[in-house]
């Protein structure tokens, strides 16, 4: 079963990218948020493409599961400016390195489908405890407040896997929302 579904996971990676559907795409409308700090476009989309080719075998939930990632949240959502989404964490992960292939965090959407719920991937989250915001494909990371209880000082999401209206590298994602009991 893992085979065939790693198979159907490369096929459908393969079609997307052939269908001119990449990742990258937001960049056409946008590119960074505002919030995400500068971005030099060209490393940025090299970035997007490791992250979306080093995530594909994450799109089932379970294999992330398997591989040491834990649910950390419930869905994320601020009304008005849209949500985040559930966040799987490797808290081994977490800590001053950046890695474009090694995302600190996944984050899912809850999906209904008739009377079966499942999560699909949309984003990975890149934390860190650096004392310096550390940059990613040109895109700086968003710190934390002085205050925050967050085991890592810095965040930085990248919506590989879902179209965000507000750019690859923002934070929030104004097209999703929580299901209504799954909100925090």
């Amino acid at each position: 079963m893992n085979r065939t579904r790693t198979k159907i996971t490369a096929m459908v990676f393969t079609a997307v990218f052939a269908a001119g559907l990449t990742p990258s795409a937001a960049f056409a409308h946008g590119g960074s948020s505002g919030n995400s700090g500068s971005s030099d476009h060209a490393s940025s989309q090299e970035v997007v493409y490791e992250i979306a080719r080093s995530t594909a075998r994450y799109t089932w939930l379970d294999r992330a599961i398997k591989d040491g990632y834990e649910r950390v949240t419930d869905c994320i959502e601020l009304p008005g400016v849209g949500a985040m989404g559930v966040h799987y964490a490797k808290s081994k992960l977490i800590d001053k390195k950046t890695d474009a292939s090694k995302p600190e965090a996944l984050v899912y959407m809850p999906v209904k489908y008739g009377n079966h719920e499942y999560y699909r991937l949309v984003a990975a989250e890149f934390l860190s405890t650096a004392k310096k915001a550390p940059v990613l494909g040109g895109v700086t990371f968003n710190s934390e407040a002085a205050d925050s209880q967050a085991p890592y000082r810095h965040s930085l999401h990248a919506w590989v896997w879902k179209h965000n209206p507000a750019g690859v590298f923002a934070q929030w994602n104004p097209s999703i929302s929580c299901p209504k009991e799954d909100t925090h």
